[in-house]
């Protein structure tokens, strides 16, 4: 493994990484929401996100449909059953389903997705699947859906 950081950046490099995130182009995700793909596995459909997300901005209602885990660096997340500030760690169990997930401040986390999440109207009835391909896709400059409610 190299001990510094490479100079560019591949998420989807096997093996140990070491990466610089502050050299990382944040890339648009939805409106008020931007990203850093940090790495991704083809194999596990594993990825991690750095996420900045603007205040008052809401993603659309969701279901886990793998685990996932957060921690926030910076600002607060809001949520039905509270919030998380800087410093939080959070799981989200296969099932769990958030009603509301906003930004009360500028925040930013890091997501570390095990699989793909789906995104749902009202009736529960699956509108789009955001897992490995999608973030993958949205790196790139091709983000398929929206993840955000409109303002």
């Amino acid at each position: 493994m190299d001990r510094v950081p490479r100079e560019s950046h591949d998420p989807g490099i096997r093996g140990a990484m070491l990466v610089d995130v502050s050299r990382i182009e944040w890339r648009e995700l939805g409106p008020g929401v931007k990203f850093k793909l940090l790495r991704y596995c083809d194999v596990t459909g594993d990825w991690v996100l750095y996420v900045q997300l603007q205040p008052g901005v809401k993603f659309g209602r969701h279901q886990h449909i793998t685990p996932a885990e957060f921690f926030i660096l910076k600002g607060e997340l809001l949520f039905e059953r509270g919030s998380a500030k800087a410093g939080v760690y959070g799981y989200e169990e296969i099932g769990e389903i958030h009603e509301e997930a906003a930004g009360g401040s500028e925040t930013e986390f890091l997501y570390f997705g095990h699989g793909p999440v789906s995104f749902i109207d009202a009736d529960d009835k699956v509108q789009f699947i955001a897992g490995l391909e999608f973030y993958k896709r949205a790196w790139q400059g091709d983000v398929p859906e929206s993840i955000v409610e409109p303002r």
